[in-house]
């Protein structure tokens, strides 16, 4: 069970200043009748990564994801793509999405890129916000928990939302064996 009491989750609608404008936008657009059920709470940057966070507020590690924007190279195209595991697990890129897109090869994409394209702070990267075409592949196990929470767009906070919503996304897409244990 999440223990919230040390988070102060509010409704995001009360709270706009704690998420990045394209998240807002995004979610106003895609899940504006569901809205009440994305939550945000205000964090201390120092935490923003996944362990860290979950570690410090004393959360449990499967209630969290991490979203990591690749590059995937496929004869001579060249597609940036969303990657969705649970904190605590790492990326299966060399084999999972490379046979996937049938790629020459998979790598995290360039930094200032990701953080141009998404609007986005560096650390708190979602899949909440992200350019509707940018395909977006979760690993099943980031559905097992009813609630998660992730990125917001700004160090300063997380969201907290139904995982039901994860398979709702623009272009998402489940792919089993993404996440594998560190």
């Amino acid at each position: 069970m999440i223990k919230l009491e040390e988070l102060k989750f509010g409704k995001i609608e009360d709270n706009e200043q704690l998420v990045a404008s394209v998240v807002y936008e995004f979610l106003g657009k895609y899940f504006k009748n569901n809205l009440d059920d994305f939550k945000v709470a205000e964090i201390n940057p120092e935490y923003m990564d996944g362990i860290s966070l979950f570690g410090h507020y004393k959360l449990e590690l499967v209630k969290g994801i991490n979203c990591l924007i690749c590059e995937v190279i496929r004869r001579d195209e060249r597609i940036l793509v969303a990657l969705l595991v649970p904190t605590g697990y790492r990326y299966n890129m060399s084999s999972t999405v490379k046979k996937y897109f049938d790629a020459k090869r998979v790598s995290v994409a360039p930094l200032e890129e990701v953080l141009n394209l998404t609007k986005m702070e560096y650390g708190s990267i979602t899949p909440l916000g992200l350019p509707d075409n940018m395909p977006i592949l979760y690993d099943p196990l980031v559905l097992e928990s009813e609630n998660i929470i992730c990125g917001s767009g700004l160090q300063k906070s997380k969201i907290l939302f139904p995982s039901k919503y994860i398979a709702m996304l623009p272009n998402a897409n489940e792919l089993k064996g993404l996440a594998k244990v560190e």
